[in-house]
């Protein structure tokens, strides 16, 4: 072999030792590279792992069993407190959590008479394209309230009742809340009556209705007319004012003389709402109806002593 061919043979050996260290660089710049990208989706993994973790585990769902509680105790202004804070804390996927605690919210405020707020929270779940309450109810609680709204501002005259008069004959026979409710306040039992089983008839009883009519026909004694409806209350598909219509189930029974029954009924509404004075009242009166202090409360000699 000539030197020419042995020089020629060299630089080719060298030339292939250099591109396969270059081969290597790059393959090891690559490594690097590939090392580096995989940190950092981990990191980003982690991270947002963390995040989601952060923001589906929250004290939401605690504050609002804490509410409910509340609420079922008869402690609206701190199932209200409760409540808020449930919706304040931030958490993945619960839409439909929270649009059940804006339900016991707007339930907190009917129970305070703050029905335009009340109102306000009826229309706002309904108005929410994302709703799951049923929107034929919403409708039932927007009329509600916005009834009892109008009566507890004193907008009840004449003018205002034959205005919805017009309005009911025109067809709008959800009207009848409204006039059943103008009618009570101003003491036309008769005409309230008629509207608010109007509105039975067409939208079906609720526990509101229950309670109202159930109260009326107590008051006059006629327990005829009262069990059916209170019957009908205590089978209704809100439970708004259901612990009122099972106080007024206890009524019935105390007025039948069955005071034993009706202590059991009391005593179920005093363990569930403990802060209620009416039903610890009717409890006291009706323990000591079956309790009856075998003791005299007064002795032969009380008669003689003077002060």
């Amino acid at each position: 072999m000539s030197n020419r061919d042995t020089i020629e043979e060299k630089r080719i050996r060298k030339s292939i030792k250099e591109q396969k260290a270059k081969g290597r660089d790059k393959k090891k710049k690559r490594n690097i590279q590939l090392a580096i990208i995989c940190s950092i989706f981990s990191i980003v993994v982690i991270l947002g792992a963390a995040y989601i973790i952060v923001h589906s585990i929250s004290k939401k769902e605690s504050y609002r069993t804490e509410g409910i509680k509340a609420y079922k105790e008869g402690n609206y202004v701190d199932a209200l407190t409760k409540f808020d804070a449930s919706l304040n804390e931030t958490q993945w996927f619960s839409t439909k959590m929270d649009q059940d605690t804006r339900f016991y919210i707007a339930a907190c405020y009917m129970r305070t008479d703050a029905y335009d707020k009340a109102l306000d929270t009826y229309r706002s779940l309904k108005d929410d394209k994302q709703t799951v309450i049923s929107k034929d109810k919403l409708e039932e609680y927007i009329n509600l309230s916005s009834s009892l709204n109008e009566v507890k501002n004193g907008n009840i005259n004449d003018s205002f009742i034959a205005t919805l008069e017009q309005e009911y004959n025109r067809g709008n026979t959800s009207i009848a809340l409204f006039l059943g409710s103008c009618y009570q306040k101003q003491e036309k039992y008769d005409e309230m009556v008629n509207y608010y089983n109007i509105y039975i008839d067409k939208y079906g009883m609720n526990t509101y209705l229950a309670y109202q009519l159930s109260t009326y026909y107590l008051n006059n004694d006629n327990l005829d007319a009262a069990i059916p409806i209170i019957n009908q209350g205590l089978s209704a598909e809100d439970d708004l004012y259901l612990d009122k219509v099972k106080y007024n189930d206890c009524i019935v029974s105390e007025k039948q003389m069955d005071y034993e029954g009706a202590l059991s009924k009391v005593q179920a509404l005093v363990q569930q709402y403990p802060n209620d004075e009416t039903y610890k009242r009717e409890y006291d009166f009706l323990n000591s109806r079956i309790n009856i202090n075998p003791e005299p409360v007064h002795t032969e000699g009380d008669a003689d002593v003077t002060y």
